[in-house]
């Protein structure tokens, strides 16, 4: 999975990579600021398509990251508490069955994830 696309701009491209590492775990304000920025980027995504796949790499971004057991704990626990985000803004978008079933099927993957990190994520 990559979310690097021609028009994505350096500062996007880093903070994505700050959050995805751990590198900054002390900064839990990079992901307000990293969503903000995904925020502008989405408005210039042309059909419904792009946009269910900016909020589906948002989310893998976040789901990679948590599971990511050389990543700080406490960095982790915080991509976990924002990782709703872009989960019901697929969940807004989703006006047909096949895209209500995929929104399912990313909360199922969550859960699963999420369940077999759970005890790293209590350190």
């Amino acid at each position: 999975m990559t979310m690097n696309t021609i028009n994505d701009n350096p500062g996007l491209l880093l903070l994505r990579e700050k959050i995805r590492h751990g590198k900054e775990p002390d900064n839990p304000a990079l992901l307000p600021l990293w969503l903000s920025l995904e925020e502008e980027h989405q408005q210039h995504l042309s059909t419904m398509y792009l946009l269910a796949q900016h909020f589906e790499n948002q989310f893998y971004l976040l789901l990679e990251t948590v599971v990511d057991e050389l990543v700080p704990c406490h960095w982790r626990r915080t991509c976990l508490d924002f990782i709703y985000k872009p989960l019901s803004s697929l969940q807004r978008i989703s006006h047909d069955q096949q895209s209500k079933n995929h929104v399912a099927k990313l909360l199922r993957e969550l859960a699963v994830s999420s369940r077999y990190v759970e005890r790293s994520l209590i350190q």
